[in-house]
């Protein structure tokens, strides 16, 4: 009826409870060894994930997707849980379409064997309509993604102008006065070689008073 193929040339076993017990065992070691391939580990990043999740936090789901390159929802927790099983448990539509759209396996299971489908507290009928009102939301979830970038880039901009804004009133000071050029030329080899990226302002801060207080320093000794 079927085209042989290598399979069908296998000898047909009798599964004896021996032979089960031996397929038990066998697929304990798989499952040893998917273990290992993908460590269950607690981590900052999947406490930052069951957070945003349980408390429907998008915003920050959608923060971690970026920064991430949404490699935080592959990630499993001791407990082997992750994203997907905590969108079922918090009865998270919108996170649940987010991971639907990175592509998150619904297949695999727990430390106890549980999918993440099994972890859902409510009744069967519940659960279809979750997974309806997710699959409503995974067509705009690139859109949503998009948006999110501009937004990110925008506020960026936003703390640059600030940093500029902050640091306009010390650009006319005489913040140089009384340092020799060797002094001034190190002064500027160490601004070099720190990150190109707008200082943080308690740098600002502390370079700005650096200067005044060596630049008085020497005014005195004079």
């Amino acid at each position: 009826r079927y085209p042989q193929t290598q399979w069908s040339l296998v000898p047909k076993v009798s599964f004896t409870r021996r032979s089960c017990g031996l397929m038990r065992g066998l697929l304990v070691i798989a499952l040893l060894g998917l273990c290992a391939a993908v460590e269950w580990k607690d981590s900052p990043m999947l406490s930052d994930t069951w957070r945003a999740v349980s408390t429907d936090d998008f915003d920050t789901l959608l923060a971690l997707t970026v920064s991430s390159s949404a490699s935080f929802v592959q990630q499993r927790a001791a407990d082997g849980r992750g994203a997907m099983w905590w969108a079922y448990e918090y009865r998270n539509p919108a996170a649940l379409a987010l991971f639907k759209h990175l592509s998150v396996s619904e297949e695999e299971r727990d430390a106890v064997g549980l999918l993440p489908s099994d972890v859902y507290p409510d009744s069967a009928e519940e659960l279809q309509e979750l997974l309806a009102d997710a699959d409503e939301r995974v067509a705009g979830i690139p859109a949503m993604l998009s948006q999110f970038v501009i937004t990110l880039e925008q506020m960026r901009k936003e703390q640059a102008e600030r940093f500029d804004e902050d640091l306009a009133p010390f650009e006319d000071a005489d913040l140089d006065a009384g340092l020799d050029d060797e002094e001034l030329d190190d002064e500027l080899e160490e601004e070099e070689e720190e990150d190109s990226g707008p200082p943080a302002p308690e740098d600002i801060a502390a370079r700005i008073a650096a200067l005044k207080a060596k630049a008085q320093k020497m005014k005195d000794e004079m």
